[in-house]
């Protein structure tokens, strides 16, 4: 019986350690379309920042609604040892000529976007600090 409570105890002590433990998801190897899709810090932060906004193109505007778009899997970085995810996508047959990469904060709820499209130009939204366009602005 003194066997049995000991691994009782050990398990619940396990148990209540593993429960104390946030719950986050890994940054990486994550897809813009199902991040959007399951996060709604995710979609209000990036939904704000493109609203309305002119000159945008067409796929980027359809970013949440409708994902048509090539995405790569993300990345965590780190900017000033604040973690971060980094999207990278692109208008489907027109990678070299039209893509965005998205920088999240970890909770999603803070987004930066780089857009670059030979025919629109270069948007920039979010007011990314230097550190952060250091990451955005990369083809």
């Amino acid at each position: 019986m003194k066997g049995r409570g000991i691994v009782l105890i050990a398990g619940m002590f396990l148990a209540s350690s593993l429960a104390a433990q946030p719950n986050s998801a890994p940054l990486s190897g994550n897809y813009l379309p199902q991040v959007l899709a399951a996060s709604q810090a995710h979609r209000d932060s990036l939904t704000a920042m493109i609203k309305g906004q002119p000159g945008l193109p067409y796929w980027v505007r359809s970013l949440v609604r409708q994902p048509r778009y090539v995405a790569l899997a993300s990345q965590e970085i780190r900017v000033k040892d604040t973690p971060m995810q980094l999207f990278r996508a692109c208008e489907a047959r027109r990678c070299e000529a039209s893509w965005l990469r998205a920088l999240f904060s970890a909770d999603g709820k803070r987004a930066l976007l780089y857009i670059s499209d030979d025919k629109l130009g270069i948007k920039i939204f979010g007011d990314p600090t230097p550190q952060e366009l250091a990451f955005i602005a990369r083809p």
